[in-house]
């Protein structure tokens, strides 16, 4: 006898031996069972997950000769025809190779026969979805309407290639993607049966293998019996599905943590040896990232590392989360830009490297410092410097840079003192000089702005080298003393208390006073501390913001005001109901809605009183406030036209502008018709025992303004 493949032998023959898709199965059961089946059927679902299976077993059930049933015998002529697949009454139908109308057509016309031998006759038509357009066509009325004795089995993996008049027809039943732990679980009740020795990880290697499929889970299996000589071990399985072996990943994460940047490429060389799949090498590494980060936050979630459970638990408590989490992330993103690599090699190397550059770095201490360059710190003066309390941390820092920068080279002013002594002290002098004089000459017009430009940071002295010799340090401490002076005179001009300096400057920019002697007093003045402010020092210094706009006129918005202008005063269903009230008390407003004129005559009618002098003569009385639209005279005509055409009578109307309140217009009654109602709601509101029970108990207050007649 010829050797039957896993997957065929081991095709379900009952409903109870299917694999999973239990809610379909409860469906077919169910309508079995009650005698509710429905002429057409959809199976979807991926490949190897049980569409043709299920069809086949519905179809036993139909045909069974005990009846039909969820539970077919299995013994009887029609059942073991159609496990063998010969029953004559069961077509299947490949339309991937029956796509042509013609091919159709020739079914379609052999239906309206009776079964030959069953109850039904079943049309299991497999990968539908493949039939051309004119198919689908010719497929429509039948499957809508078939003959009592013909059923519909269609299956296809891609349901949404289907017209949406095919899915309307039928009762789609979608077959979900098999769990690993359900194919694993079947493989070892296979293996067991069929007395094939074999490991736990090689079945979870096989399950996994199969992305959801039982019948490549099978085909898998079948392939790793012949590999390993009847006997299916995880050596065997690894080589014969390529796997990664697990230590790369672990090896790979390791080298992350460590920081070790040549172990992390000695591993990637590793698996470039083995021939790794790149895509599974980065896929493999996540999902270990992933079960590490599940791991910290569940200790018993190990998954499928329980063979390397000290390893896994070693890096879940020493790794940090948010590393676990951007080292995930990295990856992830490489594997995405994969593709897009002109080397999958390369794709890879680059994704761990970019993993391995935002990695922080340890020293000896334990504590994370930043991955970069070190960089070159100015000197810090002996004693702690005062900090202002506008500036930042980074306008102190500039401050200092600009201090130094102002300070000659040491070899510059060596050069300046070889020459002499004279010469140096003269070059210095009239350079004080000049920068004084520009100092105290942009005085007036810095302090004109002064209240436009925003404070800024103190420059304080830098510490002066002890090698230097005598002369440079002593012409240094002149320089920089200059510096603070120009520095001061600038703060000076932001502060109000210091305003009569400005009075000093002019006066002595008038007599010709000694410039020297005067920088210096506005210094003294300034260096002065007020008695009520507090000296800030780094340890009391708080960020104060600076700069702020101040809104003078601050937008005051009337709510009640505002909810007025939202709500209209009157409804449509109001304004009806104002006009029917008025129509039953007044013979005008009722004649005014009899008339059939358009709206803007309408308009002028209800802003006018009517004042009948003899049966022929009619004077209407309109208010100023819509005087304009009898402008043209064309409307007074077609107002005398309609009211002539409704009394059966000519009529002569005249127009007066009159804005006595003696006789009210329909528009005018409308009006005090409303406030009646508006006043009798207010009324009623306040009067409810409910609003007032709330208005007690919960200090609430009636808004009038939002009350509205109904």
């Amino acid at each position: 006898m010829s050797y039957q493949v896993l997957a065929r032998k081991w095709r379900p023959k009952s409903f109870t031996e299917v694999v999973g898709q239990q809610h379909v199965l409860k469906i077919l059961s169910n309508a079995l069972s009650l005698g509710r089946v429905h002429h057409a059927y959809l199976f979807s679902g991926t490949r190897g997950v049980g569409k043709t299976s299920i069809a086949r077993l519905l179809a036993k059930g139909l045909n069974c000769e005990s009846g039909i049933t969820a539970t077919p015998c299995g013994v009887c002529d029609n059942c073991r025809d159609i496990e063998q697949g010969r029953f004559v009454d069961l077509l299947e139908i490949d339309a991937a190779s029956r796509t042509k109308v013609e091919d159709t057509r020739e079914i379609l016309d052999n239906i309206q026969y009776l079964p030959t031998k069953g109850r039904f006759k079943v049309y299991l038509i497999d990968e539908v979805h493949m039939l051309s357009r004119s198919s689908f066509n010719a497929l429509l009325k039948t499957l809508e309407e078939p003959p009592e004795h013909v059923k519909f089995l269609l299956a296809t993996t891609d349901p949404q290639k289907l017209p949406i008049t095919i899915l309307s027809r039928c009762l789609h039943l979608h077959l979900n993607v098999l769990d690993t732990s359900l194919i694993s679980e079947q493989l070892s009740h296979i293996l067991q049966l069929e007395k094939i020795e074999s490991e736990p990880k090689a079945i979870q290697l096989l399950a996994k293998a199969a992305n959801g499929s039982m019948r490549d889970a099978l085909s898998l299996t079948d392939q790793a019996i012949a590999l390993g000589n009847g006997v299916v071990d995880a050596q065997s399985v690894s080589v014969m599905l390529g796997s990664l072996d697990k230590t790369i990943p672990f090896l790979l994460v390791e080298a992350l943590y460590q920081n070790d940047g040549n172990a992390l490429m000695q591993q990637i060389e590793a698996a470039a040896t083995q021939g790794v799949d790149w895509d599974n090498l980065l896929a493999e590494t996540i999902t270990l990232l992933h079960q590490i980060a599940l791991l910290q936050i569940v200790p018993t979630a190990l998954g499928d590392y329980t063979d390397n459970e000290e390893r896994i638990r070693f890096l879940a408590q020493y790794i940090a989360p948010n590393d676990i989490q951007l080292f995930y992330q990295i990856l992830l993103m490489g594997r995405k830009e994969l593709a897009y690599s002109p080397d999958k090699k390369i794709g890879v190397e680059m994704s761990f490297l970019r993993a391995l550059a935002f990695q922080p770095k340890t020293n000896d201490n334990n504590k994370l410092v930043s991955n970069t360059k070190p960089t070159v710190q100015a000197p810090q003066p002996s004693k702690p410097l005062p900090i202002q309390a506008s500036a930042s941390k980074s306008d102190i820092s500039n401050a200092t840079s600009d201090s130094m920068s102002n300070v000659p080279p040491v070899t510059d002013i060596h050069q300046k003192s070889a020459s002499g002594t004279p010469q140096s002290e003269h070059n210095f002098q009239q350079d004080e000089l000049e920068k004084t004089s520009r100092i105290e000459s942009n005085a007036q017009s810095d302090i004109k702005h002064s209240q436009n430009n925003q404070q800024q940071p103190a420059k304080h002295d830098m510490p002066i080298p002890d090698d230097v010799s005598s002369m440079t340090k002593s012409i240094l401490e002149m320089r920089m003393q200059l510096i603070q002076e120009e520095q001061n005179k600038k703060k000076s001009e932001l502060v109000e208390k210091n305003q009569p300096i400005q009075a000093s400057i002019n006066a002595s920019l008038a007599h010709g006073t000694d410039k020297r002697s005067h920088v210096e007093s506005n210094e003294n003045n300034l260096n002065k501390p007020d008695k009520d402010e507090e000296q800030i020092t780094a340890e009391n210094y708080q960020w104060q913001a600076c700069g702020l706009i101040e809104t003078k006129d601050e937008l005051i918005i009337d709510t009640k005001s505002f909810r007025e202008s939202l709500n209209g005063d009157k409804t449509p269903e109001m304004m009806k109901k104002l006009i029917d009230e008025m129509v039953q008390k007044d013979a005008w407003c009722a004649e005014i809605e009899q008339l059939d004129i358009a709206p803007l005559i309408k308009q002028i009618a209800i802003n006018c009183s009517i004042e009948q002098i003899d049966d022929e003569n009619i004077v209407l009385h309109l208010r100023s406030a819509v005087k304009h639209l009898i402008n043209a005279s064309a409307n007074i005509s077609k107002l005398e036209k309609a009211m002539s055409n409704y009394r059966q009578k000519p009529l002569k109307i005249n127009v007066i502008i009159d804005d006595n309140q003696t006789i009210k217009t329909p528009l005018e009654m409308r009006e005090d018709l409303y406030q009646q109602k508006l006043a009798q709601a207010k009324v009623t509101i306040n009067q409810d025992p409910k609003v007032a029970m709330i208005c007690q108990y919960f200090e609430a207050k009636i808004d009038e303004t939002s009350i509205r007649p109904v």
